[in-house]
């Protein structure tokens, strides 16, 4: 089966929950990320959606923290190529099983949690999305690191979870401002370490006193290391 059928024909998320278990671990540094561009400048925001929404867990908790700082916004829409998406519901969200890169609609705020590395053409694809919203906001894994290429892990993850693309810091952020945005703000994803995918081997669990340590000591070595996430505020330039 082809990589793009792995998602429009459902395979990718026959378990409709699937990472559903991490997403709470990103809401937080991607707020507190957004909360420091709004102390220094005036932004409002009417419209958000998520696109390549998974679950819905991720969005469904960023909204109830969004409409916590933005009273203006009033559209909450999150986005699939996966069917499984005609199964979701919240009273929060409207679950749209289409291709957003392809729609004439238009967002203020969008979200990209964990999504382009799965992307045949990434360039391409971020900029088919910078020309439908004003900001994005990019969670991205950082897997250009030891730990993958030690183990040459690629092999592995090219099949599942279906990764693409593996980068370090610096050639994210090259990616990104070569695909017509304009970067405001980055941080390591401060939470991710917490999340329950770092904690599942018996490995990882003996690991874990000695990776925390690296983490708050310094997060690019911990990132060059072990690998870690990126969250990128980024502008469009129309």
């Amino acid at each position: 089966m082809k990589k793009e059928n792995m998602y429009s024909k459902g395979v990718y998320f026959k378990n409709k929950n699937r990472h559903s278990e991490d997403a709470r671990f990103k809401v937080k540094p991607i707020i507190n990320l957004l909360k420091d561009y709004l102390e220094k400048h005036s932004l409002k925001i009417n419209s958000y959606a998520d696109v390549g929404c998974g679950s819905g867990q991720f969005a469904e908790l960023f909204v109830n923290e969004l409409k916590l700082i933005f009273s203006s916004i009033k559209i909450f829409k999150a986005f699939d190529v996966s069917p499984h998406v005609t199964e979701l519901s919240s009273e929060n969200l409207i679950f749209q099983f289409s291709d957003f890169t392809v729609t004439n609609e238009h967002f203020d705020l969008v979200t990209l949690i964990d999504v382009f590395e799965h992307v045949i053409n990434p360039s391409d694809f971020l900029k088919k999305i910078s020309k439908r919203t004003k900001f994005l906001i990019l969670h991205i894994p950082l897997e250009d690191c030891m730990s993958v290429n030690f183990r040459i892990l690629q092999k592995r993850k090219i099949n599942n979870p279906g990764h693409l693309l593996y980068l370090n810091i610096n050639s994210a952020l090259n990616l990104i401002t070569s695909s017509n945005l304009k970067i405001i703000d980055f941080e390591y994803s401060t939470e991710v370490i917490k999340a329950p995918s770092n904690k599942r081997s018996i490995l990882q669990k003996l690991l874990f006193p000695i990776k925390f340590i690296v983490f708050i000591s310094n997060k690019y070595l911990y990132s060059r290391i072990f690998g870690n996430s990126l969250i990128v505020f980024a502008k469009s330039n129309g």
